[in-house]
C-alpha cells in the first residue's frame, strides 16, 4: 500500500528535528499528509497529590507541560510550512491510559507511524509508545534514531527474515519504501552450521516474491553468536545499513518483559531507522 499519511510522535522539541527531517524526505516522495502528534501528561489536581507538594509546585509543572507542548508545535511547523506538504497538528492533555488510547485512536488511521528511539535522557510519559502503537495500531512503525538525523532511509536495507507472521507482515509493509532501495539483504540468523540449509531455504521464496515487486535482494545467513540473535541483527544494521526491517514481538510482548527476546533487545538500541511491524 502507497504511504499516504504518515503520523508522527514528537514528545518534545529537542529532537524534532532528528525525527522530521527523514519524514519530510519520506513524504515528499509520496505527496503524503504528515499529522504532528504530542501528548501533555495530565496533572493531578490539587489534593491527589502528597500533602508535601505545594499547589505552586503543580502549577510549574502543569506549565512546564503547556510550553513544552508549544516549543514542540513550533519545531513541527516551523519545518513543515515550506515543505510544499500538507499537515496538521494534533495535541492532547491526558492521563497515561487515555494518551494510549488517544496513540492507538489516531494510529489507526495513518498508513506509518513514526516516532524516535526511546531514550533515558529525555523523559516522556509515553517512552513506550512504539510499543504501544505497534501492538494496539494495527499499522507499522518506524522508530527513527534522535541523537543526530539520518541523511537516507531505505538505501540499503536489511531484513531479518526468519519466517513468522510477524516479519512476512513487516517486509510487505515495507514494500512502498524499500522499492527503490539500492541493497536489500534479507537476513536469517542461525545458532549452529546445521541449520544454514534451513535458512537459505526460508529465503528462497521471500527473495523470488520481492524480484517480482521489482526489489533485487539477496539471502544471507548470519550467526547469532554467544548474545543472541539480537545482538547479531544490531551488530548487521552497522554495515552500510540504514533501515532495518524486522516482525516485532511474535512472543508475547509481555513475555518478552519478563523473559526478554529479541523484538524487546533490539528496540531499545536502534542505531539506525527501524520499520517493525506486528
Amino acid at each position: 500500500m502507497p504511504i499516504k499519511t504518515i503520523l508522527v510522535y514528537l514528545p518534545n522539541g529537542r529532537t524534532a528535528a532528528a525525527i522530521l527531517e527523514p519524514v519530510v524526505t519520506i513524504a515528499a516522495a509520496r505527496s503524503a499528509h504528515v499529522i504532528g502528534l504530542h501528548l501533555i501528561p495530565q496533572v493531578p489536581e490539587y489534593g491527589e497529590f502528597p500533602a508535601d507538594v505545594s499547589e505552586e509546585v503543580i502549577s510549574r509543572i502543569q506549565k512546564a507541560g503547556q510550553d513544552a507542548a508549544r516549543e514542540t508545535k513550533q519545531a513541527f511547523e516551523g519545518t513543515l510550512q515550506n515543505s510544499g506538504l500538507t499537515y496538521e497538528w494534533r495535541c492532547f492533555n491526558a492521563s497515561y491510559a487515555a494518551g494510549s488510547d488517544a496513540i492507538v485512536r489516531n494510529a489507526h488511521g495513518a498508513d506509518l507511524v513514526v516516532c524516535g528511539a526511546q531514550s533515558e535522557d529525555l523523559p516522556d510519559a509515553w517512552n513506550d509508545f512504539s510499543e504501544i502503537a505497534l501492538m494496539g495500531g494495527g499499522r507499522p512503525v518506524l522508530i527513527l534514531p534522535t541523537l543526530k538525523p539520518q541523511k537516507s532511509v531505505a538505501r540499503n536495507v536489511i531484513i531479518a527474515w526468519n519466517d513468522t507472521r510477524e516479519a512476512a507482515r513487516a517486509v510487505y509493509d515495507s514494500l512502498d519504501l524499500i522499492k527503490d532501495a539500492a541493497s536489500v539483504r534479507a537476513v536469517t540468523v542461525i545458532q549452529r552450521e546445521s541449520e544454514r540449509a534451513a535458512a537459505e531455504a526460508l529465503g528462497a521464496d521471500l527473495i523470488a516474491n520481492l524480484t517480482r515487486h521489482g526489489i533485487t535482494a539477496r539471502s544471507e545467513v548470519a550467526y547469532a553468536g554467544d548474545n543472541g540473535a539480537a545482538d547479531a541483527i544490531v551488530r548487521l544494521m552497522g554495515q552500510e545499513c540504514d533501515l532495518l526491517v524486522m516482525g516485532g514481538y511474535s512472543k508475547s510482548r509481555f513475555r518478552e518483559m519478563l523473559f526478554g527476546g529479541v523484538s524487546r533487545d533490539v528496540l531499545r538500541q536502534v542505531p539506525v531507522a527501524t520499520f517493525v511491524s506486528h
